[in-house]
């Protein structure tokens, strides 16, 4: 199919983004524990392909994946979390479905759209929130109990230096100290 210059660089840039995410999706799946997720994730890929097979008609040329990019999201998912991993994806399918939309003489294209603002909410719908929720909890209770080792360990400190302001208390008194001596 004939395309101006300028549209083709554009949908081989698109080809390859379908191809990476396809083979990401597909890692991502291979280390989700969630059966439904990984369902999910699966489907996500294969529809990843067949958008890679859409822009490939127009513009007859096989692209090879952005390899940094799959081992980018792999790690990410693996040192932090399938979730986080799961919400840079999903800014990345909206701006696929955004590119797509410009493309409004191509019906494909438009059929991509469609199909990329599906996978967004399908990604949204995947995040496990219940793990996030639990997030403010955590950084309330470090945040006091980082006051609280604060306040002790400033206590503690001026209580050494200044233990002529304490009462004799804590302190045995001169005569014992005598006494106990042999």
């Amino acid at each position: 199919m004939d395309l101006k210059k300028e549209v083709k660089e554009e949908f081989i840039r698109f080809q390859r983004n379908e191809k990476t995410e396809s083979i990401v999706y597909e890692r991502l799946a291979s280390i989700e524990k969630d059966e439904s997720n990984r369902k999910v994730l699966r489907l996500i890929s294969a529809e990843e392909k067949a958008h890679y097979a859409t822009l490939k008609k127009y513009t007859e040329t096989d692209v090879a994946p952005d390899k940094l990019r799959i081992a980018k999201y792999y790690w990410l998912a693996r040192i932090l979390g399938i979730t986080f991993a799961i919400k840079l994806m999903e800014s990345s399918e909206e701006n696929a479905h955004h590119d797509y939309a410009k493309y409004t003489d191509y019906p494909d294209l438009r059929q991509l759209a469609n199909e990329e603002e599906v996978h967004e909410q399908k990604l949204i719908g995947l995040i496990n929130e219940e793990r996030l929720e639990y997030m403010g909890s955590v950084v309330l209770g470090l945040n006091d109990a980082l006051v609280e080792f604060t306040g002790a360990l400033a206590g503690f400190t001026l209580a050494l230096l200044y233990q002529w302001l304490l009462p004799n208390i804590s302190r045995p008194n001169r005569k014992e100290e005598k006494r106990n001596i042999p």
